[in-house]
């Protein structure tokens, strides 16, 4: 069997003889991180490029600022994929990545091979921060299907286990407590905070504690991240655990700090704005903001001021001495948020970490289903709590005269790809 140090040496072998494309991505990362400088000559060229190649982009050659571009959505691409895709790229072999849709749209998007590598050296250098080394052998949770699941030679080669949670019972946590405690080469867990939640409060119950585990380090993805858990994780497995905010369409935007909760941009791949919920204006300091990404690397689909769909604050300086920018808290989708009775935005962190005390909960979820009307589902609640102390406690957020009601549930559905939904929005006041 590989060991994990020969892994790394026959990577950077590998490498090295491509003229180590992927150390030289890092080393850049890395210096750009530490030092904290601009990349205004890589926007630069990056927008002469996509008005140069690209039909959507065309009409902006005169431009003279970012600003002078339009803010564009997963919807925007998907109408019209092939007006952002670069002419300067025909016959060439581009790597695809797809989203699964299951939280939003899905489509596709094309990435040039230096993007790809680029790419690569993001989730290298963010990996190190965060305990991981390439070759390392890391367990990814997720529900893995016939289109995701990894050949059997790439697995190995990337020493991963995966790890099916398409039904996260009682069986499928006891299963993965068994695998992290037999298999003493496993350095990294990845998953989402959803998953891992059940996770720690499985391995409470059972009285498992660092001595039991070899975990460096825990990644969490895709959803929030609430402090509480990321302590208990910590107190269980005795490792770093950091939240990374990335997305398929373009790669590492950002990851928690190993010892704050700030998250710490990476400046060094893409471009960020910040802007207001409901327009194309820059939010105010410390607000709440849609984060807009110009994508640095990827020319075969240029993507110039992307509205994720996610919601952040930013934080003016970083606590721990990094020069990069920092965002105070990652939110959320916008489309996630849910509404208080007197039609205040709530963000799912608020709603979640408002249930984590409930230690004998397995899963919780709340639905909004129209104006001051809400459901609280409840997984393992039955016995330990009364309804209405969770009907008291929403209404202390959301508004005292909010119609709340309680559902019990055994298994509360996962997403296609794995993800849990905490908070559900089936309202919207435009309509």
């Amino acid at each position: 069997m590989l060991t994990a140090r020969l892994r790394n040496w026959g990577f950077l072998a590998s490498d090295l003889m491509q003229g180590s494309p992927i150390r030289k991505h890092c080393e850049d990362i890395e210096a750009r991180l530490a030092a904290g400088t601009s990349q205004d000559e890589s926007l630069e060229s990056l927008l002469r490029f996509a008005v140069d190649h690209t039909r959507f982009y065309g009409s902006y050659r005169g431009f003279r600022s970012l600003q002078d571009f339009p803010v564009i959505t997963k919807a925007t691409i998907k109408a019209q994929p092939d007006a952002f895709t670069s002419d300067a790229f025909q016959g060439a072999k581009l790597h695809v990545m797809r989203t699964s849709g299951s939280t939003g749209t899905p489509f596709a998007i094309l990435q040039d091979p230096d993007k790809r590598r680029r790419v690569l050296a993001e989730m290298i250098c963010f990996g190190r921060r965060a305990g991981y080394d390439v070759g390392d052998r890391f367990v990814f949770t997720r529900a893995w299907t016939q289109h995701n699941r990894k050949p059997w030679h790439v697995a190995l080669r990337e020493n991963v286990v995966m790890f099916d949670i398409s039904s996260l019972g009682e069986d499928c946590l006891e299963s993965l407590r068994n695998l992290l405690r037999r298999d003493t080469r496993i350095r990294c867990l990845l998953g989402y905070p959803s998953t891992l939640g059940p996770l720690v409060r499985h391995l409470e119950a059972c009285g498992d504690g660092p001595e039991d585990f070899q975990l460096r380090s825990i990644i969490c993805i895709s959803e929030h991240l609430p402090q509480v858990l990321r302590e208990r994780l910590q107190s269980r497995f005795g490792c770093k655990v950091v939240s990374r905010y990335s997305n398929q369409e373009n790669g590492v935007l950002a990851q928690q700090c190993t010892d704050q909760e700030e998250f710490h941009l990476n400046t060094a791949s893409y471009g960020f704005e910040y802007l207001a919920l409901d327009q194309d204006t820059p939010a105010a300091p410390g607000a709440r903001a849609r984060i807009v990404v110009t994508d640095l690397y990827n020319r075969a689909m240029p993507m110039i001021r992307y509205d994720t769909g996610d919601v952040v604050v930013r934080q003016t300086t970083a606590s721990c001495g990094w020069k990069t920018e920092t965002l105070k808290e990652v939110e959320g989708r916008k489309l996630d948020f849910i509404y208080d009775t007197q039609e205040h935005l709530l963000s799912p962190c608020l709603v979640c970490n408002q249930f984590w005390p409930y230690t004998h909960l397995k899963q919780f979820q709340i639905i909004q289903e129209a104006r001051g009307q809400y459901q609280i589902v409840l997984n393992g609640a039955e016995g330990h709590y009364r309804d209405l102390e969770f009907i008291d406690l929403a209404k202390s957020f959301l508004g005292s005269d909010a119609a709340v009601n309680v559902v019990h549930v055994d298994q509360i559905p996962q997403l296609s790809s794995g993800k849990f939904s905490v908070v559900v929005n089936r309202y919207r006041p435009s309509e």
